[in-house]
Order: structure tokens, then C-alpha cells, then sequence
């Protein structure tokens, strides 16, 4: 197996950002990191000081951001792939802030910002406490007689086990409820888990029908625009075509960032 150099020499410097340049994959992430190319598998970036090195893995291979390096082909476990038709995201692979948002096949890397996370439940940036992100919670060394058990934020019954650096999610036998002070799957009785985000039924976008935007949209490039009459809404334009979408209740559009966010960030 082709093993990734973690201390590779910085030969080019380059950058990854989303279609309208204003996210940069490698912000808030730390150095040595590797990221995934959005729709290449054959390609990465390392992360130094905040700046993405495009690389590539030889032929034959392909990157696997959980393993953090090239992998023959039938092992690697890519970044997804947009489907041709219709809206959709999913999280960007070793991020908490980022994901890719996805209409008619065309990836944009997208970024929440203030403390916010992106709910791959939801499809949208959320309130840390909803999103179920632990990816940078498990230590890379295994310890068998200190196993890191990590509770779900979204969901009663489920939770995480690290092992090797990377969080394996877990679920309970049906009726049982995870028992943090037991780190076990318990009687719900002797939880008493309460998780506000399966009242706010909030449906994601790739299970809605996309709502087209009741504006004329810029005919080529990617763009994030206010709505016309509603803070927490905005339109998604690409190539002309259009979309309406909202925000996670709690959240308002801010122009100058071009995501949804609390009020009192708005303009900042």
C-alpha cells in the first residue's frame, strides 16, 4: 500500500475554493492535514499553514480522507459524487465547518462560520449542540483499557467508539438509549435523554423538491443572494438557473458571507 508522506515538501502552492472563491478549504484546519479533491479521486490537498498543495496519488490509486492516503482503488472510500439532477449536500470529509453543496451535478464547497457546524441530517449549517460531527474527537492512539466513548448530540440511541484516530458510529438495540455515565446502551427510563432536534423536523433539501428562485439569476458562476421578502431565506444561482433555500430556524441570511448565520454575525 502507497503511503502518504506526511511531512511532504511543499513544492506548489495552490489553492481549492468553491466555485464563487470565497472559502478556503485548509482555514481552521490544522497543518499536515490532507483534504479531499471535490471531484477528482485520484486527487488531494495537504494543508500547510492554512494553504491547500494540490497533490496527486500514482496511478492505480485513489485518496481516502479517513485514512488520510492513496489506496488501490476497490478500498478507497471517496468523496461522493453529485448526482446529475436535483440538491444535495454532504459533509466535507475531516471538517466540521465545511460541506459540498450539490445542484444538478455541480459540487460548491461551502463553510459555516461562528461556532455554527454543517448537519448532514439537515443539509444545511446548524447549532453545534444538533450536529453529530466528531471526527476530531479521537485520538490517534488506541488505548484498550481507556476506550473513547463519544455520546450522539442528535440521536438517544446512538453513539461513537474511537479506534485508530477515527469515530465508528453505533447504534442501540431497539427500546435502549445510550447511558453516557454507563458509557452502554441502557433502559430509557435510567437515561432520560432529551434531543430537541428530532422535535424541529426540519427536512433536508435532498428530500424536498428543489423551489425555484422567483429571481432573474446571473447567467453564469455560482451565487448566494438574499432573499427578496424573508432574513432566513436566500437564493442559490447557477449558471442562470436558481433555487430558493432556507436557513436552520434560528439562523438569518448574511449577504456578506453568503451563508446563513445568528443575527448579531450578520454584516460582520
Amino acid at each position: 500500500m502507497y503511503h502518504l508522506t506526511l511531512l511532504a515538501v511543499v513544492a506548489l502552492i495552490g489553492g481549492c475554493r468553491a466555485a464563487d472563491g470565497d472559502v478556503n478549504i485548509c482555514s481552521d484546519v490544522v497543518s499536515n492535514l490532507f483534504l479531499p479533491h471535490v471531484s477528482n479521486c485520484s486527487k488531494y490537498y495537504l494543508c500547510m499553514s492554512e494553504v491547500a498543495v494540490p497533490r496527486e496519488c500514482p496511478a492505480g490509486y485513489y485518496f481516502d480522507a479517513r485514512d488520510q492516503q492513496c489506496v488501490p482503488v476497490m478500498e478507497a472510500r471517496c468523496v461522493p459524487s453529485c448526482k446529475t439532477r436535483g440538491l444535495e449536500s454532504f459533509c466535507y470529509d475531516r471538517t466540521c465547518t465545511k460541506y459540498v453543496l450539490c445542484f444538478d451535478g455541480t459540487p460548491v464547497i461551502r463553510q459555516c462560520s461562528n461556532r455554527l457546524q454543517y448537519n448532514g441530517q439537515t443539509d444545511r449549517c446548524d447549532f453545534p449542540q444538533y450536529v453529530d460531527c466528531v471526527d476530531n474527537m479521537c485520538i490517534r492512539e488506541n488505548n484498550p483499557n481507556d476506550i473513547v466513548f463519544i455520546a450522539s448530540k442528535a440521536r438517544c440511541d446512538k453513539y461513537f467508539i474511537c479506534n485508530d484516530g477515527l469515530p465508528n458510529v453505533m447504534t442501540c438495540a431497539k427500546g435502549l438509549q445510550y447511558n453516557p455515565s454507563t458509557q452502554s446502551c441502557d433502559f430509557a427510563s435510567k437515561v432520560n435523554c432529551t434531543v430537541e432536534t428530532l422535535q424541529r423536523n426540519i427536512l433536508p433539501f435532498a428530500r424536498a423538491p428543489p423551489r425555484s428562485a422567483d429571481i432573474k439569476c446571473p447567467s453564469e458562476g455560482a451565487h448566494f443572494i438574499a432573499h427578496q421578502k424573508r432574513q432566513d431565506a436566500y437564493y442559490y444561482c447557477l449558471n442562470g438557473q436558481g433555487v430558493t433555500l432556507d436557513c436552520t430556524p434560528g439562523l438569518v441570511f448574511d449577504a456578506k458571507s453568503g451563508e446563513c448565520r445568528e443575527s448579531q454575525f450578520v454584516g460582520v
